[in-house]
């Protein structure tokens, strides 16, 4: 089932991938600061409606 994960070059690889991946992210800046609203108009921006936005038709 696994066995192609004998191979040494693939385990490099993964590892390799591994250790830049980790690298990239350690240097990206999460803004955590948001406040509620400005979460809300960010989501909005990016489409999120909320239920009592939307026309329904029964």
């Amino acid at each position: 089932m696994l066995s192609f994960l004998t191979d040494k070059k693939i385990l490099i690889g993964i590892g390799i991938g591994i250790l830049i991946s980790t690298m990239l992210m350690a240097g990206v800046n999460i803004n955590s600061n948001m406040s509620r609203s400005e979460i809300e108009q960010k989501a909005q921006s990016y489409g999120m409606k909320y239920p009592t936005d939307m026309k329904v038709i029964k």
